[in-house]
């Protein structure tokens, strides 16, 4: 099985990233042919006129394409061929068009940023909305209101599969009657109220994609959980409510709950820090243990959120993704706040093309339009195939969620202006991580955690550590033994770019010995001899 499953993906990873970016895929379709032969038809049956080239293209069922000198020629052959009785088959090749760009007549001239982002290219294998397995993938959203009624976001709502609509009962038992779509926290019903604010967050993330109408959505199949908030006890009761239906997805294997992977919150408290909103803060850790993570828009202040703080995007937690802003210029926004330690990336928000209210679109800029593009990044991803990924979502929801942001953080483009003002220095590029996350899976992954190498050693200070981890969260650890087994250093390592995972940790300080290194990280451990000089 995982023969053919290693095969599958190496198909899988030719169609979208060796076959080039060219719509037209056939060469020469004017002078080629695809014949399919009778399997008893000999050498000199198969003889065609002018024929210079000839291809198989299925040894096992006879099948060959045949390239001739010119139009003519292959008109003349086809006439011969079509009453031959060695052919069972005959056809002209056919120049065809790569189906990954959604036909949305305002997705070509409007719609830039998804293309920046990578979008484009990661169609090419999954346009996103269901996992291989048939499940649904859900993005619950946050935000004032909604424009449930739009023509390009009604396909898309999420259909809570324990209710019976509007018969006035609480029919999953979850404490909300007639929670259809999500819940309004503002109103506390189920009656879900018009924002600009949030149909135009939800056009960007998950507007109906090829259907022909207005935009296309980052996912064109997504299902969208929908919450109206006002305050941060909404953002926790929202939080709880997400949470309880991914768990019960996750006990019952999908037959119960939603399969919700992320959540976009485009909104915060501008100058808070998370150390004063534990309860709001400590749910990120919750949410990511059991599956889902957080795409989170910074404020919209030309300040370092290191300093200043922002809520929620300076909580530590690694399943929180804190994303910047980027003009057209692809640099970083004048307005947008960022942070080397809380801030993750930057995605491209100015200049969006989305949804607004009463079935109309419009431009939306700011952070808010930058985050649902990682929010979408992360439902893309779910999508893409990837036995491995699809197997730890039900068996270790959180080290999926893991390695998707893993591959997210890893596949940024590199981008001067946010050189040491984002931890990665770097925008979303979902076709990247796309890329990396099919090529872990092709590893299998590998449960042995350990450290494959360190250099140089010995050391005067820096010490560089090479481990074998597909992901590896901010909450590692290192720590150093003296050889009486005293601990004498603790420390955060720094991550450094790329993959596999590489780490920097400064050593500087301890006297010349030899000593014992731990590398720990959520509860994987693994051991190392380092020499200081």
């Amino acid at each position: 099985m995982r023969h053919w499953t290693s095969w599958l993906l190496l198909v899988l990873v030719w169609l979208a990233f060796g076959a080039g970016e060219a719509n037209l895929i056939a060469q020469n379709p004017e002078r080629e042919l695809i014949v399919r032969w009778h399997p008893k038809a000999s050498a000199k049956d198969r003889v065609a006129a002018d024929v210079l080239a000839r291809r198989p293209l299925s040894a096992r069922r006879s099948i060959e394409l045949l390239t001739f000198a010119d139009a003519a020629a292959r008109e003349r052959a086809e006439a011969m061929l079509s009453s031959s009785h060695a052919v069972l088959a005959l056809e002209p090749n056919r120049a065809v068009d790569l189906r990954s760009t959604p036909n949305d007549p305002e997705y070509a001239g409007k719609q830039g940023n998804l293309a920046r982002a990578g979008f484009d290219r990661a169609w090419n294998l999954s346009s996103g909305g269901q996992t291989t397995d048939q499940h649904d993938i859900v993005v619950a959203i946050l935000d004032a209101g909604f424009d449930v009624r739009h023509e390009d976001l009604a396909p898309s709502l999420w259909r809570n599969p324990g209710e019976i609509p509007n018969d006035g009962q609480d029919n999953d038992n979850n404490g909300y009657v007639d929670d259809s779509y999500g819940w309004d926290l503002i109103a506390n019903d189920n009656a879900v109220p018009l924002n600009t604010h949030g149909t135009q967050v939800m056009g960007i993330l998950g507007a109906k994609g090829n259907n022909g109408k207005g935009i296309a959505g980052t996912n064109w199949d997504l299902k969208v959980m929908l919450f109206s908030i006002d305050d941060s006890a909404g953002i926790i009761e929202a939080y709880e409510y997400i949470l309880e239906q991914r768990r019960r997805w996750n006990a019952s294997q999908g037959a119960e709950g939603a399969f919700v992977v992320a959540t976009n919150l485009s909104l915060g408290i501008e100058g808070a820090t998370c150390a004063d909103y534990a309860v709001w803060g400590g749910l990120y850790d919750d949410l990511g243990n059991a599956g889902v993570l957080t795409a989170a828009a910074t404020a919209n202040r030309s300040w370092d959120v290191d300093d200043f703080g922002d809520m929620p995007t300076d909580c530590p937690s690694d399943y929180l993704i804190g994303v910047a802003n980027l003009g057209a210029d692809d640099l970083l926004y004048r307005s947008s706040a960022f942070g080397r330690r809380s801030i993750d990336l930057a995605a491209h928000g100015e200049e969006s093309f989305t949804t607004r209210n009463n079935g109309s679109y419009g431009p939306f800029g700011s952070t808010s339009a930058a985050a649902p593009y990682v929010a979408g990044a992360i439902a893309l991803l779910y999508a893409t195939p990837c036995p491995l990924l699809l197997e730890q979502s039900k068996t270790n929801p959180g080290a999926a969620a893991l390695l998707v942001r893993e591959a997210i953080l890893g596949g940024t483009d590199p981008n001067q202006s946010l050189n040491f003002r984002t931890a990665t220095g770097g925008s979303l590029n979902v076709f990247e991580a796309q890329r990396r996350l099919v090529e872990a899976c092709g590893s299998q992954g590998n449960d042995d955690f350990a450290i494959a190498r360190i250099f140089p050693n010995p050391t005067d200070r820096l010490l560089t550590i090479e481990t074998n981890a597909l992901v590896f969260g901010e909450s590692g650890t290192v720590v150093l033994y003296d050889a009486l087994g005293r601990s004498v250093r603790q420390l955060q390592p720094t991550r450094l770019p790329g993959s596999p995972v590489r780490l920097q940790a400064d050593l500087g300080g301890l006297p010349a010995g030899a000593y014992a290194l731990q590398l720990t990280e959520r509860g994987r451990t693994a051991w190392v001899r380092v020499v200081l000089r």
